[in-house]
Order: structure tokens, then C-alpha cells, then sequence
């Protein structure tokens, strides 16, 4: 492999993972779009807190299944080496990983209570675009009328509203 100074940016324990960045690929089919706010928290995170989380490639495509923005996010960093786990997948389960991968979390909720807790207590990490990520979940956990389901309190879904997520800035609209 590389020297460890080549791999400082993944954390230690993943470093046995690691492989050239130019081996893999980016899934050509990826329904998941990355707009640059996303990268630029992506980015951010992986310039304060290395990568941490393996990007799940499939080893017969090289293609990769879930981690596309941490790939292009480390792509534009310059890193050289990213770490993997190669899959066995037939295309009918690489496809419905990555959308599941995708869409789980955006299923997930804040517990508001706790989040706003921790975003008293933390301080910013002083990286530029994670900064501006973790200030913009302040404001908006701080809005009233937020909402990133965008779900009304029966559980329906509210008459068309763009939604920003807080943790990447994706714009949606809920219909």
C-alpha cells in the first residue's frame, strides 16, 4: 500500500480498506444527486473528521453502491486512496441498496429536544463548509415552523413545499 501519511485522511482503522481512488467508479445510474452545497458539507466533514464510514463498492462493476458523494467529495480533496468494502451484488440487489441506503436516512428524524442540546454545547469545527452546514441546522432548528419531513402533524403530506434538509442541503419539493 501507500505510506501512512498518504492515507492520514481516512482513520486508522479503515486504512486496511483502503484502495486507489482511480480503481472505483462513480455509479453512472445513481438516482442520488449531490448538488455542491451537499459536496461542500461533505467536504467539510471529511477535511474535520477524515473518512470514517466505508464507501460499499461492487466488485464485479467497481462501480460504487452507497458513498458516491464521499468519492467526489475525496475526488476534489486530491485524496489518492479512499476506503472500501467490495460487495458480491447482482444488479437487482446493487440497485436496491443504494436506493435503500439513500432513502433510510432520509426517513429519519430529530429528536429536537436533544439536538438542540448538542448544538448549544458544540463548537464549530472551524472548517469553512462544515461551519456553514452546522449554522445553517442552528438557524433552522431555531425556525418555528420547522419541518424536515414535511409531513403535517396527522402524518400527511403538507400542499407542495420546498424543503431544505438540514444535515446536506438538498432542496426538495414533497409531492
Amino acid at each position: 500500500m501507500s505510506e501512512a501519511s498518504e492515507l492520514s485522511h481516512i482513520e486508522e482503522g479503515l486504512q486496511q480498506f483502503a484502495v486507489e481512488i482511480d480503481t472505483i467508479q462513480l455509479d453512472p445510474a445513481n438516482a442520488r444527486k449531490h448538488n455542491e452545497k451537499n459536496l461542500a458539507a461533505i467536504r467539510g466533514s471529511l477535511s474535520a473528521y477524515k473518512q470514517r464510514k466505508l464507501v460499499i463498492v461492487n466488485k464485479n462493476t467497481n462501480c460504487i453502491e452507497a458513498g458516491n458523494g464521499t468519492y467526489t467529495a475525496g475526488k476534489a480533496l486530491g485524496w489518492k486512496w479512499i476506503a472500501v468494502l467490495f460487495v458480491d451484488d447482482d444488479p437487482m440487489t446493487a440497485t436496491g441498496f443504494a436506493i435503500a441506503d439513500n432513502r433510510t436516512s432520509e426517513l429519519a428524524e430529530w429528536d429536537q429536544e436533544v439536538l438542540s442540546q448538542q448544538l448549544d454545547a458544540m463548537a464549530l469545527p472551524g472548517v469553512e463548509e462544515l461551519d456553514e452546514m452546522f449554522t445553517d441546522l442552528i438557524e433552522a432548528h431555531q425556525t418555528p415552523e420547522f419541518n424536515p419531513t414535511g409531513l403535517s402533524e396527522q402524518g400527511k403530506l403538507d400542499e407542495m413545499k420546498l424543503i431544505h434538509c438540514p444535515e446536506c442541503g438538498h432542496e426538495f419539493h414533497n409531492k
